[in-house]
């Protein structure tokens, strides 16, 4: 980096106290998130801490390496140049072209039991995760958009119209022709090409 773009506080008395300020904060942030990650047994009840956690050791290690730039001009991390490293990376999915076939198709479902639904999808959960608790399965399907997400997980989109609670009321399938697009516009919105057309 040229001299003249040395930012003003580097090299200052100010900035090395805000730098071993932030290396502190930062050695017990991690302390902090492995205390409590280690203790984790794989259970749903644990994941809201862990991401709290997480969120917090991030935050804190941003705050660090930019008191580490303001120091001597350093980024120790590369958490400030994440978005640079991702899109110059070489092995990005190869981008569709030419002409895509799109098959889309609705299922309407009467919701008849609410309880009943919660409840197949959360047997469909413990299907799927025979190692987890029923605790894990309450926590994890708490509705019926929730539970379906489940059923279909263990047991494929078809297991909707036999599950109890819901009645199987009426069917579409629309199958189109587009340009294919890239991934950031599928991701976007997948059902653009609906729309559009």
């Amino acid at each position: 980096m040229d001299e003249d773009e040395l930012l003003d506080t580097q090299w200052t008395p100010e900035a090395q106290q805000a730098y071993e300020k932030r290396a502190e904060e930062l050695i017990e942030a991690i302390r902090n998130h492995v205390a409590a990650n280690i203790t984790r047994t794989g259970r749903q009840k644990e994941l809201g801490p862990y991401f709290e956690s997480a969120e917090t050791l991030v935050t804190v290690a941003r705050a660090f390496e930019n008191a580490e730039f303001n120091w001597c001009g350093s980024f120790p991390l590369g958490l400030g140049i994440e978005d640079d490293l991702e899109s110059d990376d070489g092995d990005e999915e190869e981008v569709p072209e030419g002409r895509m076939l799109s098959v889309f198709r609705r299922w309407d479902l009467n919701i008849l039991d609410d309880a009943a639904v919660i409840a197949a999808g959360r047997a469909a959960y413990l299907r799927a995760w025979p190692d987890d608790t029923e605790e894990d399965a309450a926590l994890r399907v708490q509705d019926v958009e929730m539970a379906a997400g489940e059923i279909i997980h263990a047991d494929g989109i078809d297991a909707l119209s036999s599950t109890e609670g819901l009645q199987a009321v009426r069917g579409a399938t629309t199958i189109l022709q587009h340009d294919a697009e890239d991934y950031e516009t599928f991701d976007a919105n997948p059902w653009g090409v609906v729309n559009d057309d």
